[in-house]
């Protein structure tokens, strides 16, 4: 097992080589343009270019680990990011004198050094992959639904990681050491109670094998605790849930001057969604409704009208679903690039709702959900947002006990400094269409199918 201190150095060792590819890139493009050596001698020049390389590529999420991501993912990350650091590199060149910084230079030196980076990541994703690719997969759960489900997610995940060769049930764990002779990993459903949990991480240890838990809620809230000592016994430390009043202050502060400047900046793309959108289908373009915010308190927010006028009229509150009909031509466009949000930057202003956050929710869907989950309510202990760590890290499909998983992740976790690269990396999922689709409709026929392969050990993330 790699040490922390271990991983620290490798992260800063990746630090230093990838500013040095940076500057390697517009090194290259400026002897490319002007057939000479760039003068590289100013050292302003050289930190502000590095600041602003680490700043972005470390906030932009760079630095995760490699260990089951899709190479697609890493892509959008090099790009967008890099991205970023030849704009701000733009505008710095606005204000400190950088000579040899022309547009044309950080262009070109950004297209080279773009495929340096990806290519490197490219050598290192591939080499991850060989050591950690390809493991098998047993799923321990107490009945056959949340085993599918899991089976499913495994399947779903990004190629080449897992291979699902096994799915036991409760009824079937005395056995459960026979089933460990050739898997890699067991995976533990959260329907499993607490004390079998704790004797299959025992039995995975013994064994030597790693063990995957969806944790639950109580999990959460002990994740990054403090250990301290009372006389002689060692205890845990857990701070409330609620975020001080200081990084209140902070976030509010930092809410209304981005969100100010963002309204200003795509202000003509407002007013061009206003006219076309009532042109397209009928309805106004401002589409209005209650949901709850801190402390359960209504409001409301606006949102861009993606689907057709009364679209609940005749069903009630349903949430959309793959393919839904309820969808106008321009309300697809809308969601797949998250614009039909933009609006509710003016309930940021208002104080009703933050930049980052768990996403508010209608009454009628809160209480089915506190109903099923007594920890939903903890969402409500901060504003709710128009991104979050639900929306970069889940997809629209995602359900809502992980949604909330990753919600109370973000409020026991929280920190201007995730809020900053939560904001980062949600430029890059509008580029991902995939998490933006509506609920699939799985059928029992699928689930059928998935079981026969999972007995025969044809079900594969290939």
């Amino acid at each position: 097992m790699i040490r922390d201190s271990e991983k620290r150095f490798v992260k800063m060792t990746l630090v230093l080589f990838d500013v040095a590819l940076i500057h390697l890139g517009y090194i290259t493009a400026y002897w490319l343009l002007n057939g000479s050596i760039a003068p590289l001698h100013d050292a302003q020049v050289v930190t502000l270019m590095s600041a602003i390389s680490c700043f972005v590529l470390y906030f932009f999420g760079f630095y995760t680990d490699l260990k089951r991501k899709g190479f697609s993912q890493i892509i959008y990350t090099n790009i967008f990011s890099l991205g970023i650091v030849a704009s701000l590199l733009v505008l710095g060149g606005v204000y400190t004198p950088m000579m040899f910084l022309s547009l044309e230079v950080v262009i070109t030196g950004c297209f080279i050094h773009t495929i340096f980076l990806i290519g490197s990541r490219y050598i290192i994703w591939r080499v991850i992959k060989k050591i950690h690719g390809m493991k098998k997969v047993m799923i321990f759960a107490s009945d056959e639904n949340s085993g599918v489900s899991l089976a499913n997610k495994i399947l779903s995940h990004r190629k080449g990681w897992f291979i699902v060769s096994g799915l036991v049930l409760l009824n079937e764990r005395k056995r459960l050491e026979d089933f460990l002779e050739g898997i890699d990993v067991v995976l533990i459903s959260p329907s499993v109670d607490e004390k079998q949990r704790r004797e299959l991480v025992s039995l995975c240890i013994k064994h030597e094998k790693e063990a995957l838990i969806v944790p639950q809620f109580f999990e959460l809230f002990v994740h990054g605790s403090t250990p301290q000592q009372v006389d002689d016994r060692l205890v845990l430390s857990i701070p409330p849930i609620k975020p001080s009043k200081g990084n209140r202050c902070v976030k509010r502060a930092f809410d209304l001057i981005v969100s100010f400047s963002i309204l200003v900046a795509i202000s003509p793309v407002m007013c061009c969604l206003w006219i076309l959108i009532p042109l397209t289908s009928k309805g106004p373009a401002l589409f209005k409704q209650e949901r709850l915010g801190m402390s359960g308190k209504p409001y409301q927010i606006y949102k861009f009208r993606s689907m057709v006028r009364d679209a609940e009229k005749n069903t009630g509150p349903v949430l959309a679903i793959e393919y839904d009909p309820r969808i106008t031509t321009v309300g697809k466009l809308l969601r797949a690039t998250r614009l039909d949000e933009l609006p509710q930057l003016y309930n940021v202003l208002k104080g009703e709702m933050s930049l980052i956050g768990p996403r508010p929710e209608r009454k009628y869907f809160c209480d089915q959900f506190q109903h099923e989950f007594t920890e939903y309510s903890y969402r409500m202990d901060v504003k709710p947002g128009i991104t979050g760590l639900a929306q970069v890290m889940a997809k629209y499909t995602t359900t809502p006990e992980d949604k909330l998983r990753f919600d109370l992740l973000y409020i026991r976790h929280y920190s201007f400094g995730n809020d900053i690269k939560i904001l980062l990396q949600t430029i890059r999922i509008l580029f991902q269409r995939e998490q933006a689709e509506g609920v699939k409709v799985t059928t029992q026929q699928d689930e059928k199918k998935l079981l026969q392969s999972i007995g025969h050990n044809q079900a594969a993330g290939l």
